[in-house]
């Protein structure tokens, strides 16, 4: 969908093509926009470079995250980020937008590269970043799938949810963390 930035990884490509030849993009995942998804990747002349992959399963999933060398999450808008959280728990380096859910879910230099949204300069120069250093970016995937097992569990969740429920409860005005 036009929220999840798709057509700004594909506008990206090029920029990243002429300092990494030969990458390409895979998009997983079907939606309402694949069409002119497939016109962008023309407009850009890349669509020999992108494979439209569409609704996978959690095996295929797996797989592609498995091979991929960047996971590219560059989405306008996105409440929790759990895409990102999925791509971590698979070992995928992570270049993310800092919009939303996924500014909680990958910390910029340490769990992932971040960029802000619908900005394809800065998205090329993240995935430029993780492709350019791919130790690096192991390192950076390996913190995100520790963070998960910190962070992201179960319990860690529900108490922080519980906080914030008692501090609006007792009309605290103190701001919750990220």
């Amino acid at each position: 969908e036009y929220e999840k930035g798709v057509h700004d990884a594909i506008a990206a490509l090029p920029r990243i093509r002429r300092t990494h030849p030969g990458t390409t993009l895979t998009i997983a995942g079907d939606g309402t926009q694949q069409d002119w998804l497939v016109e962008v990747a023309r407009k850009h002349r890349v669509l020999k470079a992108v494979r439209f992959a569409g609704r996978v399963d959690h095996d295929e999933l797996l797989r592609l995250l498995h091979r991929a060398d960047v996971a590219v999450l560059p989405s306008h808008y996105e409440p929790f980020g759990i895409v990102a959280l999925e791509a971590a728990a698979a070992g995928a380096p992570l270049v993310t937008s800092d919009v939303g859910g996924l500014g909680e879910a990958v910390i910029d230099g340490q769990t992932g590269v971040s960029h802000p949204p619908r900005d394809v300069a800065a998205l090329a120069a993240a995935v430029g970043t993780a492709l350019d250093d791919p130790a690096a970016a192991q390192r950076r995937a390996a913190a995100a799938r520790q963070r998960l097992t910190s962070d992201f569990d179960w319990h860690t969740v529900a108490s922080q949810t519980a906080r914030v429920y008692l501090a609006a409860k007792r009309r605290e005005r103190e701001p919750q963390p990220r």
